[in-house]
């Protein structure tokens, strides 16, 4: 594929990568990826937005030359410092040692770990602008969408946002087809937009909102994502989806809920799951529960997303928690967790190690557990469930008071 103008003077030198399955190691990427780049060439300067793979740099810098030599560049914007957007950055400083390097304020040490070697670079905050001649870069920081680096970069004169990884999506639209409007599976290209917000966009809610306050007002007729299909149709669409997504947060529901997610092998450990939920219920919180092993596991990210407390309720096997409990806290990552309410529960036959194991993966992602675990040998007595009644009754207490 060839570089590309979207408009006048402005170009995508991005490369594609169909053939990509996962990416950073566990987001699958069915519909594989692109690694978009940009180039802007007003009357006096020229900048370059994005780097690119360090995989890609040589079907990359091939196709920037197309349009002007990496030499004759003035600018390279990096909106993110992740490896996929600036692998290419000390080969383009190869050849052109001159090019300064536009980051944002909180960026420059990732740079200088890209780099390892003196160059000429400057930071940027909000309201920062950068005159090429008749085209002029405004930037915003934006930090956590998805690193503390992040900013958007906005090209005033033609309505264009550049916002990284912000409103992309890992999604590499067939052929020499950029555009949303030219994509044919436009539902396919749109669940995997709110896949990819799911995955990597849904923990910084809170940032989400601050940066969508940022750009409110901006008129935008293009979005230039660094990843997935290029914007100019249904703007308002993703633009909504995010802000509605952000503000699905427990901290903005009124009504307090917890999440109570159980595995039992025998049934023992779904008899105390019974007795917690009523004894939650008393004190009159909502419990969403569910058996983590026949439920989808997004319907429980889903559950904990808008939920004040997390229950975790797992018998033990060799020695530790079953995959289904183990599967669920591998999705933690996609969640923002830290000071959320959280308690264990199970029942056991010789050592009880899977309440333990759970308790400790809660403690490291700095959950707050402020019950002792509730764990009982077999089968429970019936003392032994009407103390799991009251132990689920103590914490939905504790989320009734939590600020």
């Amino acid at each position: 594929m060839h570089a590309t103008e979207l408009k006048k003077d402005i170009y995508w030198v991005g490369v594609k990568d169909p053939e990509l399955e996962i990416f950073d190691i566990v987001i699958p990427t069915e519909h594989g990826t692109t690694y978009n780049s940009y180039l802007v060439m007003g009357k006096e300067k020229t900048a370059l937005i994005e780097a690119c793979k360090l995989n890609f740099q040589k079907e990359y810098i091939a196709r920037i030359e197309e349009i002007i030599p990496v030499n004759k560049i003035d600018y390279v914007i990096l909106n993110h410092n992740e490896p996929d957007h600036s692998g290419a950055l000390p080969t383009l400083l190869d050849m052109n040692p001159d090019l300064e390097v536009i980051y944002s304020k909180t960026a420059k040490t990732f740079v200088d770990n890209i780099v390892n070697r003196e160059f000429k670079g400057r930071a940027v905050g909000d309201e920062d602008i950068i005159d090429l001649g008749g085209k002029t870069l405004r930037f915003f920081h934006t930090p956590f969408l998805h690193w503390p680096d992040t900013m958007f970069t906005y090209l005033v004169e033609d309505e264009i946002l550049f916002p990284c990884d912000f409103l992309g999506a890992h999604y590499c639209p067939k052929g020499d087809v950029l555009l949303n409007s030219e994509v044919t599976a436009k539902e396919e290209a749109k669940e995997a937009f709110r896949f990819y917000y799911s995955m990597i966009m849904r923990p910084y809610k809170e940032h989400i909102t601050k940066a969508l306050q940022k750009i409110q007002g901006l008129p935008i007729k293009m979005v230039c994502p660094s990843h997935g299909p290029i914007l100019v149709e249904e703007i308002d669409f993703y633009m909504d989806f995010y802000e509605k997504s952000a503000a699905r947060y427990y901290k903005n529901m009124v009504n307090r809920q917890v999440t109570l997610v159980y595995a039992t092998a025998y049934g023992n450990t779904k008899k105390l799951a019974d007795q917690i939920r009523a004894g939650i219920e008393e004190v009159g919180v909502k419990v969403d529960m569910f058996d983590s092993a026949t439920t989808d596991i997004m319907t429980l990210i889903d559950s904990i997303e808008i939920s004040h407390g997390v229950l975790i309720g797992t018998p033990t096997l060799n020695a530790k928690a079953p995959h289904p409990v183990l599967e669920l806290f591998s999705y933690f990552v996609v969640l923002n967790v830290v000071n959320r309410l959280g308690g264990c529960f199970g029942s056991y036959g010789w050592s009880g190690e899977g309440v333990k194991v759970s308790e400790d993966i809660m403690k490291t992602m700095r959950m707050k557990t402020p019950l002792p675990s509730f764990k009982v040998k077999m089968t429970p007595s019936e003392q032994e469930l009407r103390d799991a009644y009251q132990w689920g009754r103590e914490f939905g207490m504790q989320v009734l008071e939590a600020s």
